[in-house]
């Protein structure tokens, strides 16, 4: 018999957020089904009604943490109309993002945070990739892959001990080197 498709709110949404809360606690390995489901009240079977595994479980709990995020990094690129008028959008953005995440860190288990930043990369890709059509950066690198270059090598520089300790304008001309070098 053919599942009925389920809408969001209700018991799925309270098993996405019990779920988000005992992964980052536990994480991914250290939470299992039957632990979401004890915290809600519900047997594995209603699970199952909702997921169809704990893969697809995790995957809605990642999509809802960056929803926020995502939206605001995409408003911000699509209002940027030179790469200095992005990094200079990108810092605070980024600093906010990093405070916010660093109260939640504190109780993430390293694997979630792993797999969070992961995400979070990947789903910048796109973005960036649109901000360089917009701009018509010309390349011999296919646009997508430049995006993917820029986002993971803005990333190992922003977590960059050395980064970290440097003041803002510093800051603003390092990403800026970084960008004209990859551009």
């Amino acid at each position: 018999m053919a599942r009925k498709p389920v809408l969001t709110g209700g018991k799925r949404d309270e098993i996405i957020g019990v779920a988000m809360k005992l992964f980052f606690e536990n994480g991914y390995e250290g939470t299992s089904v039957r632990m979401i489901m004890d915290a809600v009240g519900g047997e594995i079977g209603m699970f199952y009604h909702y997921f169809k595994s704990k893969d697809e479980l995790f995957d809605r709990v990642v999509e809802r943490f960056f929803e926020g995020f995502r939206e605001r990094f995409e408003t911000m690129t699509a209002d940027c109309q030179t790469m200095e008028e992005f990094v200079d959008a990108f810092l605070p953005l980024y600093a906010k993002s990093m405070t916010q995440f660093g109260i939640l860190r504190e109780n993430m288990h390293w694997s979630i945070q792993q797999a969070m930043h992961a995400k979070t990369l990947a789903a910048l890709v796109p973005a960036v990739g649109a901000l360089l059509q917009k701009l018509e950066v010309r390349s011999d690198t296919p646009a997508d892959i430049l995006a993917g270059q820029l986002v993971y090598g803005m990333s190992a520089t922003l977590h960059s001990p050395v980064f970290e300790k440097m003041g803002p304008e510093d800051q603003r001309n390092c990403l800026m080197a970084f960008m004209k070098k990859v551009i």
